[in-house]
């Protein structure tokens, strides 16, 4: 599972952080990967890598927390007085709206201290869910008290769900989101598999939301009939405050983590020349990428690409015919971020002559090799009857055009 999504059976999950050294740079987030304590750089990496090959942020400085000493709590966490006790039961999992068992989370009052536990053990985790709806875009600001290894965010009201934000730090950690209208959920999970028990008292947890009025700011190009212009070379794109796109994605491009692809964002190209390109973010983003090829607003997948990169970042190449438009979807697995996307044309055609795959100029046994090898495939530039799949009959058309372009 790529690292930046949420799972709420992972042993890497944000805490309720509650260490008395922030000041050391592996206790918070910062840019740059490492921090300055060697061992427990090392402790950290060894059980996440992205936080020394790419970024150590919000997650990195959470499993500091645990893992390192200096991180560690000088002194406990105080609890605030509550008024509402949360309806589920300890020791059950009544309230998780993604079990697919007909549950519904805890409706989250606005204002109000609520407390709750959130149970463990050395093979299982409670993961309390909170849901409330507003009708307009809304800042949810939310506090989460815990003497215990708690966790808190902000997710959406999708299963599996996006997440829109999470605690970095703090007694009470503090989260917040500009959420749009609708549906958004809050969760509270032990951090660790371990015993704690019910009447433990690092279960207990006390939690507060509050809210104002907020005004989103969505990238340009947010949705596909806004892309932005792309071109061969380097081109930037923000997923900051993008929304999830329903966009389809398909099943071929499941490597093994699903089909998950949040917060994205989208460009248009048009293919100079006849022939193969490439398109990646390696090396040139700073959170775990997802990217997607389309023949158009809500059409055919051409390529897609997962954790192609050791960064976390997307490749891939495809074959695309002169002046064809192709829309390149970015996005990730929660909270995405800044990075570029680098163009590359692999070989050059021209506009004249569709039937010369390989740019050679002249429509002969290369253009067949291209198309045999592509025989099969969903659309592309081989399937020159555009009737959607690559066919013998695209090879007929190729045999039937054989000899120097015009």
């Amino acid at each position: 599972m790529p690292h930046r999504a949420f799972v709420p059976c992972l042993a890497t999950l944000t805490i309720c952080l509650r260490f008395a050294h922030a000041q050391s740079a592996c206790c918070s987030p910062h840019a740059g990967t490492g921090c300055a304590l060697p061992a427990c750089q090392a402790s950290v990496c060894q059980v996440d890598p992205f936080c020394c090959n790419t970024q150590w942020d919000e997650r990195c400085a959470s499993e500091a927390s645990v893992l390192c000493a200096d991180c560690q709590p000088s002194t406990g966490c105080e609890l605030p007085p509550t008024s509402v006790a949360t309806s589920e039961s300890c020791g059950t999992s009544t309230d998780d709206p993604c079990l697919g068992m007909g549950f519904s989370a805890v409706p989250l009052p606005i204002g109000v201290t609520l407390h709750g536990t959130a149970w463990s053990s050395d093979t299982a985790r409670d993961v309390d869910w909170y849901q409330t709806t507003f009708n307009s875009p809304t800042m949810l600001q939310v506090a989460c008290w815990s003497a215990g290894p708690m966790g808190v965010a902000i997710v959406d009201d999708q299963c599996p769900p996006t997440v829109l934000a999470e605690s970095p730090d703090g007694c009470p950690a503090t989260v917040s989101a500009c959420v749009p209208a609708g549906t958004v959920r809050v969760v509270v999970r032990p951090l660790l598999f371990e015993s704690l028990a019910c009447d433990d008292t690092r279960a207990a947890y006390a939690l507060q939301a509050t809210t104002t009025p907020c005004t989103p700011i969505r990238p340009l190009n947010d949705r596909c009939d806004t892309a932005l212009p792309a071109s061969v070379g380097l081109n930037a794109f923000d997923c900051s405050d993008a929304t999830s796109d329903p966009a389809w994605l398909a099943s071929w491009c499941n490597e093994g983590a699903g089909l998950t692809f949040t917060n994205d964002v989208w460009l248009s190209f048009q293919a100079p020349s006849t022939g193969a390109y490439r398109f990646s973010t390696c090396g040139l983003s700073a959170f775990d990428v997802r990217m997607a090829l389309y023949d158009g607003c809500g059409g055919q997948v051409l390529a897609c690409s997962d954790d192609a990169c050791p960064d976390g970042g997307a490749a891939m190449e495809t074959g695309l015919m002169c002046g064809s438009i192709t829309l390149v979807r970015i996005g990730g697995w929660g909270h995405g971020a800044a990075g570029s996307v680098r163009i590359t044309a692999l070989d050059q055609g021209n506009c004249g002559c569709v039937e010369d795959l390989d740019g050679n100029l002249s429509v002969d046994s290369g253009d067949i090799a291209f198309a045999l090898l592509c025989f099969g495939d969903m659309g592309g530039p081989a399937d020159l009857d555009t009737d959607g799949e690559v066919t013998f009959a695209d090879i007929a058309l190729l045999l039937l055009a054989s000899g120097p372009c015009p």
